[in-house]
């Protein structure tokens, strides 16, 4: 640690404060490290580690999940997927606020992005919320707090870079992901019914019968398939992730010109420019996880890991304790820094404490890290969703900050469940085979 502190941490937290992009900051620590630190490792090793990092046949997943979440995104299918989830749940109490999270669920099988669902459906549900006179804090705060479902329910861009760059199985880390992204629905609509209840939130609607419910969701079918395509495929055992995500996307290329022809709102400049946003976003993660994997190799050739992790055991060897101080660090940490390079960073550190000290499968920490470190991204004061859904309900991001805390306990108890009930995660992935 006594290179580590000074020569690592202390200049990447140094270029983070003076406003250095985190990808960029990983890589300047790492070379100052290696350049003036004294240590044995080769200067080579930043070239080499980088290119080897994002040289996986597994991260070819990465574009094509993203290309078909712009191609899908492109051609406004999001209101058919909230006309299904507001014929389902829209006449329960809260219901608005409950096609809000349903709709997160199913567009959950098409973006796999905390940051896409939110920027996607906020724009349409908050104000239709605010309209049956739910509070504008409240709006935003259902939106923000169910887009974190999005990267827990498959396909997930977020599984796919920890399972790429920590070597566990991504198609155990998707069937681990179902049960858990259920979960957090479920918890989400029980805090919103409670509370719309209880002080009276929303119009009531009746439950306009099944023959509504079956023509919005046959409407819906050729978005609802793709989810269910990607996982009938991988635990099926008859395509890789990577094969299931080239699949999704040529079927998405196939009906984005079939329903650009009807609804003429696509276009092959739209298709160019799906194929542009696909290249910006795989290309900033891709930076991210090559530094990001420089910067974790530094800290396992001077054994960071087991040091911590004899720190940390040395402190209390408390399950419970134990979880509630990495949840503490993915909360804090998730607050200012990317979700994608806490995962690489922070992945392996502390693997070898949630292994050894929570006792926990390799599959169900991948799941238990990705969403520990999401849950940041709504964690007040500085979630990034909140300066996603604030603005889209017109409210400040303290009265925010204060909505969005009920239902970031509901989906603490689901991380408690994923770290303390192993066949939350595990039990599909046993299933099909794949752990």
């Amino acid at each position: 640690m006594e290179l580590v502190l000074p020569y690592l941490f202390m200049p990447f937290f140094g270029f983070l404060l003076i406003g250095v992009p985190v990808a960029f900051s990983l890589g300047l620590a790492s070379t100052y490290f290696i350049f003036f630190s004294g240590t044995r490792i080769p200067p080579l090793i930043l070239m080499t580690q980088m290119y080897g990092g994002i040289d996986s046949f597994a991260l070819l997943a990465l574009p094509m999940f993203v290309l078909t979440g712009e191609l899908l995104n492109r051609l406004n299918l999001t209101q058919k997927l909230i006309n299904v989830a507001r014929a389902l749940v829209g006449w329960i109490k809260g219901g608005l606020a409950h096609v809000n999270i349903v709709t997160s669920m199913f567009f959950a099988g098409i973006s796999g992005s905390v940051l896409a669902d939110a920027a996607s459906i906020g724009p349409i549900m908050i104000p239709a919320m605010i309209r049956e006179r739910y509070p504008a804090a409240f709006s935003a705060a259902v939106t923000g707090s169910s887009a974190v479902i999005g990267a827990i329910i498959p396909p997930s861009i977020p599984l796919i870079i920890v399972g790429g760059s920590m070597q566990i199985s991504i198609s155990g880390l998707f069937a681990a992901g179902i049960i858990p992204g259920l979960l957090v629905g479920i918890f989400l609509m029980i805090t919103a019914f409670l509370y719309s209840f209880f002080r009276g939130y929303g119009e009531i609607h009746r439950f306009e019968g099944v023959v509504p419910v079956a023509r919005e969701t046959f409407g819906a079918l050729p978005v609802l398939v793709i989810p269910f395509l990607i996982l009938y495929g991988i635990l099926g055992g008859v395509m890789t992730p990577t094969e299931a995500g080239a699949i999704a996307a040529l079927y998405s290329i196939i009906l984005g010109f079939i329903y650009g022809t009807i609804n003429g709102n696509f276009s092959l400049s739209e298709f160019y420019n799906a194929l542009l946003g696909t290249a910006k976003v795989t290309g900033s993660s891709l930076i991210i996880v090559g530094m990001a994997i420089v910067f974790g190799q530094i800290l396992i050739f001077h054994q960071f890991p087991q040091d911590l992790l004899e720190l940390v055991l040395s402190l209390t060897d408390n399950r419970v304790l134990l979880f509630l101080i990495i949840v503490l660090f993915f909360l804090f940490v998730g607050t200012f820094m990317d979700a994608v390079a806490n995962m690489i960073i922070l992945g392996p550190l502390l693997m070898p404490i949630a292994i050894e000290g929570l006792g926990m499968h390799p599959i169900q920490y991948g799941v238990f890290l990705m969403v520990g470190l999401l849950l940041g991204v709504i964690t007040p004061p500085l979630g990034i969703v909140l300066f996603i859904v604030a603005p889209i309900a017109k409210t400040s991001i303290e009265k925010t900050a204060i909505a969005v805390i009920p239902f970031l306990i509901a989906e603490l108890i689901v991380l408690a469940l994923i770290a303390f009930v192993p066949a939350v995660t595990l039990y599909l992935p046993r299933l099909a085979g794949i752990s």
